[in-house]
């Protein structure tokens, strides 16, 4: 299974690393689902998904809901 459990702590680990080098607040909470890992920001009502999934593309290739 490529989504392991070390795979989405590594995942947590950066994305803090990469808030805390910008000075930027940390999540307050962090859940993992099956093939992602996704970061709540309460305050600011945002969501962060970290998607990792190595199949999925870097392109255009999906469209937003109109």
């Amino acid at each position: 299974m490529p989504f392991t459990l070390q795979a989405k702590i590594e995942a947590e680990h950066r994305l803090r690393e990469l808030l805390r080098s910008q000075g930027l607040p940390q999540p307050d909470e962090v859940e993992y689902g099956h093939a992602c890992v996704r970061f709540l920001f309460h305050d600011s009502k945002t969501c962060v998904v970290v998607d990792l999934d190595p199949s999925a593309s870097d392109g255009d290739s999906g469209s937003a809901p109109q």
